[in-house]
């Protein structure tokens, strides 16, 4: 049996639950600043949001046949992930619009892992039109629109 786009959303969900140890670790165990702990109970839950979503997305795809994803492209998403994940760390923070900062930071960087990992998908214009890239598309405007909700916050 091959990969198909479960598997990628798989990976996403490990990546949300990365992101909301981080959060965790940021809010409650390493900052005695309410506004940061309250601000981290925000983002905890967006996170848990993010993953009931992929979870929904999960449900939704094993009820439904999926093309295969090419194993040396998988590979190649793979290898990004797993590099992705490396390179994710607590930092120190002192103030929410620091935090901010470094959420809204993280989130494009989840943002420009999925755009790349969409544009490996496709290998000629027909892929475009598959239940993948369209699956990839909605998670990818997902992300989009947490994007803005921080950039919001920011303003």
């Amino acid at each position: 049996m091959g990969y198909n786009v479960a598997d990628i959303i798989d990976k996403a969900i490990d990546i949300s639950i990365r992101r909301r140890k981080i959060h965790e670790n940021i809010g409650q165990e390493k900052c005695d600043i309410l506004s940061i702990k309250i601000m981290s109970n925000v983002l905890i839950k967006e996170m848990d949001r993010t993953i009931e979503y992929y979870e929904a997305l999960l449900k939704e795809i094993n009820e439904k046949e999926f093309e295969e994803i090419d194993f040396s492209i998988y590979d190649k998403m793979s290898f990004l992930i797993n590099n992705f994940n490396k390179r994710i760390a607590v930092v120190e923070i002192t103030n929410v619009r620091e935090y901010l900062n470094f959420s809204l930071g993280l989130e494009q960087s989840v943002y420009s892992l999925l755009m790349d990992i969409q544009g490996r998908f496709v290998k000629n214009t027909n892929d475009i039109y598959t239940k993948t890239y369209r699956i990839l598309s909605d998670i990818i405007d997902n992300k989009a629109k947490h994007i803005a909700m921080l950039e919001k916050a920011l303003e």
